[in-house]
């Protein structure tokens, strides 16, 4: 149906806005209080809404294991792990298909951006929600995850707790549903869902919740995720419907073991999620959940805790510079509770404002985009995600898609080599409930700030509009260095004026003394290394006087201790082990007059170049006050490092 002129248009209008809408023409209708019970009312305003597909319940299938058979008791919480691949960059549509999907995927690919996972967001089932996929958008899905997982990519599901009596799709492109969702009626029947059955409604129809608390509810549940799970996907992403299970998020939720909060249901949901897909598919499957999260007029909460928030991601931001300060807040308040692994939708998710959803459309911004970016690549979770279904080189502004493909390759090349970095803080800090990431100052000058320590190394300054100057405040105590200037350097606790980052490919970053940073390099994309470091360790430092020391978990997930201290005129760095071969970047100032390696004299090569051809040896960069110590694996002995200066 198209437009009126007093109505906007479906197609530019977010989950909330249709949402008010429905909830002020029902109310009338119905009364105050009654939309989950005004099933028939709610079909005509569909209807009305030229949304015909979203008819009453009509009739229903068996559950799996028959009517209401089956009884599970609850899962053990597994530990919290977040697996290598999780930190890889994610990408991320909301409509798609199979064959869209590989050329979604082959796109960064081409380019040369690397991508570690796929999420195949709403629409991919048959319903809501089914847990089979689609036969019109994802035939062979099973292939498409085997090819996917041949090409080094992880495939993620997006899914909610609700079953619908009907549905509807009000994204552009989104599929029409007939009846209601298969297991609708049997499920209500067997009273598998939550304040007996009672439907509300949510952005993507009408349904109930499924009772997490009911043993057979649990077993039904488990039942459907099996066939999909059998077919290798490697996570959920859990979105965040229960918040429309209750008009007063006060109001207590009716469960199997009796009332219970909103908060208690929404632990259960993404806690269950994450017990039973690690119970099928192993340590390395993950859930994508909210950690706090305000938005849609929704208060700000906690959704999953933080043990069972293997990913955490900030989302339905707006696409401009206010939707990422608003990502960034939520991620604070989300890293001082001791979430460990945080990211956003780069770019912002929404073309309009959540709170004031029927005010003008925002307008792409390619400065948000790209400054948005790359705080990302410094978050332990970095996720191409819109409304639009954008891809770096689709983006809306032709005169700076070339510039646009560069910056989000680049950082997107160094998030992937940050990745032993952030593994290892994570696998560290998420058995103590720790965070990895610290928000510097507090809550109250935060805005217009957001500056961030990624574990105790770098220090990350966003740029916060299209300007790309801005003031930088380093912390007391230590030195540090420019991570793309590493030659200089300033004193801990003063201001860097006007710290030029008007590239694109550039942001505030600062390496800290005393910082050790393990990095995977394959190219020189970044100038941390070329192809001589691919199948190596990279290990970026900057010894200061007092030792320093960093967990490694290698790429054999077993542990490396790494230490290094500048003391007087030597430098000494230490390796428990080495099962591979290395390069380590050192921040040096001057010239070193001998390296050694276990007591043994290296070779000095006059460049970089000398030195990719050599076994072994080191060479100074002078300008970029960087040395480069090339070295063979050791096994499991140990390395010592000493650096001899003048």
């Amino acid at each position: 149906m198209p437009p009126t002129p007093s109505r906007p248009s479906l197609s530019a209008c977010p989950r909330v806005a249709i949402l008010r809408a429905m909830s002020m023409r029902v109310s009338l209708l119905c009364g105050a209080g009654r939309r989950a019970r005004c099933g028939t009312t709610l079909s005509s305003l569909f209807s009305l809404w030229g949304l015909a597909a979203c008819a009453a319940p009509e009739s229903a299938g068996e559950l799996p294991d028959g009517p209401c058979s089956a009884q599970e008791a609850p899962l053990a919480t597994p530990p919290l792990h977040t697996p290598r691949w999780a930190f890889l960059p994610w990408i991320s549509k909301d409509i798609s298909d199979t064959q869209d999907t590989y050329a979604f995927v082959e796109g960064f690919r081409s380019r040369d951006i690397p991508v570690g996972a796929v999420v195949l967001d709403s629409p991919w089932e048959t319903n809501y929600n089914t847990f089979a996929p689609s036969p019109s958008r994802y035939p062979g899905f099973g292939k498409l995850v085997s090819d996917l997982h041949a090409r080094g990519v992880r495939v993620v599901l997006w899914i909610t707790p609700i079953i619908n009596a009907s549905s509807f799709d009000l994204e552009p492109g989104g599929d029409r549903y007939a009846g209601p969702s298969p297991h609708f009626q049997s499920a209500k029947d067997c009273g598998l869902f939550v304040n007996d059955g009672d439907t509300f409604v949510w952005w993507k129809g009408q349904g109930a919740a499924i009772d997490f608390f009911n043993p057979a509810a649990r077993a039904f549940w488990h039942r459907l995720q099996d066939s999909v799970l059998d077919q290798g996907i490697d996570g959920w992403k859990l979105d965040f419907g229960e918040s429309y299970i209750t008009e007063d998020p006060t109001s207590p939720v009716r469960t199997a073991v009796g009332d219970l909060p909103l908060q208690a249901y929404s632990e259960e949901y993404y806690r269950d999620f994450l017990a039973y897909g690690v119970k099928r598919r192993g340590p390395e499957f993950v859930t994508m959940v909210r950690a706090y999260d305000a938005s849609y007029q929704f208060a700000g909460r906690f959704f999953a805790k933080k043990e069972h928030a293997p990913v955490a991601w900030m989302g339905d931001n707006r696409r401009d510079f206010i939707g990422l300060a608003d990502a960034l807040q939520h991620l604070f308040v989300s890293a001082q509770a001791g979430y460990a692994v945080l990211g956003s939708d780069v770019g912002g998710y929404l073309d309009v404002d959540d709170v004031m959803p029927t005010g003008p459309q925002i307008p792409f911004d390619p400065d948000a985009f790209l400054r948005w970016t790359a705080v990302a690549a410094l978050t332990p979770f970095m996720q191409l995600h819109g409304r639009a279904n954008l891809a770096p080189w689709t983006v809306p502004a032709p005169t700076r898609v070339d510039e646009t493909v560069g910056a989000y390759r680049f950082f997107a090349k160094l998030h992937e080599q940050l990745v032993p970095f952030f593994y290892s803080l994570a696998n560290a800090a998420q058995p103590r409930g720790q965070a990895i990431l610290f928000p510097q100052g507090d809550a109250k000058s935060w805005a217009g700030d957001f500056r961030f320590l990624v574990g105790e190394a770098l220090l990350v300054a966003p740029i916060l509009d299209a300007a790309g100057v801005r003031d930088v405040t380093l912390p007391a105590g230590t030195r540090w260095a420019d991570f793309f200037a590493l030659s200089t350097v300033y004193a801990g606790g003063s201001t860097v004026k006007d710290y030029e980052a008007r590239s694109t490919q550039r942001l505030p970053l600062f390496l800290r003394e005393g910082a050790i940073v393990p990095l995977e390099v394959r190219d020189n994309s970044t100038d941390l290394g070329d192809v001589d470091s691919a199948d190596r360790l990279s290990v970026l430092l900057f010894p200061g006087p007092r030792q320093t020391a960093f967990a490694l978990t290698d790429h054999d997930e077993q542990p490396t201790q790494i230490t290094a201290q500048h003391s007087g005129h030597r430098i000494d760095i230490t390796l428990s082990r080495a099962p591979r071969p290395l390069y380590l970047l050192v921040r040096l100032d001057g010239r070193p007059s001998a390296v050694s390696a276990n007591g043994q004299g290296l070779l000095a090569a006059a460049s970089r170049a000398e030195l990719r051809s050599q076994g072994s040896g080191y060479a100074l960069h002078v300008e970029r006050s960087l040395l480069w110590i090339k070295l063979p694996a050791s096994g499991a002995n140990d390395v010592r490092v000493t650096v001899t200066l003048p």
